[in-house]
């Protein structure tokens, strides 16, 4: 992978004091504010319901935000890769938990290595993984902690709730190297509810599934946390007794679809800088984000996550970027006659994960102002 060279991101750490006006586009903003007052809102929520707030920093891929998670109660931060957790742990943190499984000899020798300086946990689905994870660290001084995804409905990764996990937790808790700790969920599948109501019945079915499933496993062995996680039932708020730990990842920033759960952009913290850099006719300007710079994702309208475009323009109401390409994003309607060539203007992705990883650089912003330049660490760690 092509890196931004550390003279490119040195020279941009000079732009600290300027107004976000002046930086060169496409760029990643992020308003600090609003993520700390996310942060803080999601951590408040948990605490008050005395769930763990293990947030998932695939999102943001910046080990400063992942800290300040940390500093607001955060228990430990929650990775989709092995590669996402090697660049934390580097940045000084010390209890992860890869929300996936890790197969493959070269990764169980880096897994084996990390285990060996921070506290890890990993999730297995089926008996090969564990019993590879077992002959990689039968031998180690400490166990390495495995919880088991459940499937509660997103039909991709996961055993089935009920006897299929339990028959595999009991499976994983008799191999030497092994300690389980628990099951795991993401409930994404609410994703793709048409309404609240929907995501209220999905969110409620996860839980119980889930809750179900932990007494089972306790009955028989004892012991058995329960971690799920999903932006839109965070939003929704609801959770029942049993649930210990809960993994949003959205919530630190939201974007235009989470948006729509909410019923306001006042939470998205992070934008797109843009510039007009095309005005072929009155009513169509042409910027030069594209999918290069804000990722071609788009939710289906019949969903709660709905999109009806490529990213909310900020300023105006309900408009949306009609198409992207690899460098242009096209806006149509009578708004393009507010903005002229070389204006700035910026706008709210519609899935802002997939974003983040597309820089190499964000910057963190307050009242206008560049705070900080930070580099996307995690980036590109898809291994």
């Amino acid at each position: 992978m092509i890196r931004t060279s550390a003279s490119l991101i040195g020279g941009v750490q000079g732009l600290v004091g300027s107004p976000v006006e002046a930086l060169d586009t496409p760029a990643l903003i992020i308003d600090l504010d609003i993520v700390e007052a996310n942060i803080q809102r999601t951590a408040e929520l948990l605490n008050g319901l005395g769930i763990a707030f293990r947030p998932h920093v695939k999102t943001h891929k910046l080990p400063p935000i992942a800290h300040m998670q940390l500093r607001y109660g955060a228990c430990g931060i929650t990775v989709a890769k092995l590669g996402e957790a090697e660049v934390m742990a580097a940045a000084g943190i010390d209890d992860i938990f890869i929300a996936n499984q890790i197969v493959g000899d070269i990764k169980l020798r880096r897994l084996r290595a990390l285990a060996r300086r921070i506290r890890i946990g990993l999730g297995v689905d089926h008996i090969e993984q564990a019993k590879a994870l077992s002959e990689a660290f039968a031998g180690e001084a400490r166990p390495i902690e495995v919880m088991v995804e459940v499937d509660v409905g997103q039909a991709r990764t996961g055993v089935p709730p009920g006897e299929a996990a339990l028959r595999l937790a009991k499976e994983v808790a008799a191999l030497p190297g092994l300690k389980l700790r628990g099951i795991f969920t993401h409930e994404g599948h609410d994703y793709g509810v048409p309404d609240r109501e929907a995501l209220r019945r999905v969110a409620r079915q996860s839980q119980d599934d889930m809750v179900e499933t932990a007494a089972m496993i306790r009955e028989a062995l004892g012991h058995c946390e329960v971690s799920m996680g999903s932006t839109p039932s965070l939003i929704l708020g609801e959770f029942r007794d049993g649930i210990d730990e809960l993994r949003p990842g959205t919530s630190v920033f939201y974007d235009a679809s989470m948006a729509n759960v909410v019923g306001h952009t006042d939470w998205c913290a992070a934008t797109v800088l843009a510039t007009v850099v095309n005005k072929p006719t009155p009513t169509r300007i042409v910027l030069d984000a594209g999918a290069k710079a804000l990722t071609s994702d788009r939710r289906s309208e019949t969903t709660i996550l709905g999109t009806p475009g490529f990213g909310k323009l900020v300023g105006e109401e309900n408009v949306f970027l009609k198409s992207l390409s690899d460098e242009h994003g096209v806006v149509e309607g009578e708004c393009a006659q507010n903005y002229a060539i070389g204006q700035k203007v910026r706008v709210i992705p519609n899935h802002i994960c997939p974003c983040t990883n597309l820089y190499d650089v964000v910057y963190a912003c307050r009242d206008g102002i560049v705070q900080a330049v930070w580099p996307v660490a995690a980036r590109g760690m898809t291994m």
